[in-house]
């Protein structure tokens, strides 16, 4: 039975080390530096999103207008990126299709909503 129990378990650390590299390997279609645009009532908001993966997990920061903005929840499922970016005091959430070196969706925020586009820098 050790022998079977051992074997058993050698056999799901190597499933396991196979697969964590799979896993961080869909986080890499969205690390990178983007220009991106928020179509706003005032006008188009040109923003900086450069997103990061650190110790597994995505990181991104935002600077709008020469200003870094906080960004929480940071998460790609599948294509689809998501982040909540405080801006002015006031969390906007942010949902984002990934098609290779464009994202687009959409923000909403307690003071506006709207379309969000980016490209990814070469």
């Amino acid at each position: 039975m050790k022998i079977h129990s051992a074997r058993t378990f050698l056999i799901l650390l190597a499933v396991c080390a196979l697969a964590a590299p799979l896993a961080l390997a869909g986080d890499a279609k969205v690390v990178g530096t983007w220009d991106a645009v928020a179509v706003t009532p005032e006008g188009d908001m040109p923003a900086l999103l450069t997103i990061a993966e650190k110790e597994g997990a995505l990181e991104a920061t935002m600077d709008i207008g020469g200003m870094e903005r906080r960004i929480e929840d940071e998460k790609l499922e599948g294509d689809v990126f998501t982040m909540t970016v405080m801006y002015d005091g006031a969390p906007y959430d942010v949902e984002l299709k990934v098609d290779g070196d464009t994202m687009e969706g959409t923000y909403t925020g307690s003071a506006a909503s709207g379309e969000l586009k980016a490209k990814r820098q070469p």
